[in-house]
């Protein structure tokens, strides 16, 4: 086999794993923001969860007793 055969094989076989490893890198990126994104959806949750249960009632909406007013 000729001398440039092999060198043409070698540099192939880097680009093809320069390739992989950036597919990786890029996977793992990914998975970060999805991590993330749920992180900051979990937070919204709990912090209208927390305004939803700080909210007072409407005493005008309510008896001498706290009862609803139908």
């Amino acid at each position: 086999m000729d001398f440039w055969f092999f060198v043409v094989v070698i540099v192939a076989m880097y680009y093809l794993y320069t390739a992989y490893e950036n597919k990786k890198k890029y996977r793992l990126k990914e998975r970060e923001l999805r991590v993330e994104e749920k992180r900051l959806e979990l937070e919204k949750m709990r912090l209208e969860k927390g305004r939803q249960e700080d909210k007072p009632a409407d005493s005008a909406d309510r008896d001498n007793n706290g009862r609803p007013v139908i």
